[in-house]
């Protein structure tokens, strides 16, 4: 778990720079192929977050922004779940 980390516009953590995953450029990320992917992993991504939601167990810090950078539809979700558990220490600016 990453503690005092920032979702946002510009993600800083303390293991930055450490990444294995290539930047996603913005033609792949809305190509249709890319679309249907994050349609048919939402189901799943979302009972995680219910579960985090239910439970206040953190799902984890590459979860949590995996869902935020590739999902639209999860942003929401993810955000309510930041207000509702502070004591994970991940803040959204």
């Amino acid at each position: 778990m990453v503690e005092n980390s920032v979702l946002g516009v510009e993600i800083k953590a303390d293991y930055e720079g450490e990444s294995s995953a290539a930047p996603v450029s913005s033609a792949e990320k809305w190509s249709h192929e890319a679309i249907v992917a994050r349609s048919n992993a939402r189901p799943e991504r979302m009972q995680k977050l219910k579960v985090a939601a239910n439970s206040g167990q953190n799902p984890g810090f590459d979860f949590l922004l995996s869902c935020w950078d590739d999902d639209p539809a999860l942003v929401i979700a993810v955000k309510k779940l930041l207000v509702k558990y502070p004591q994970w220490r991940i803040a959204i600016v």
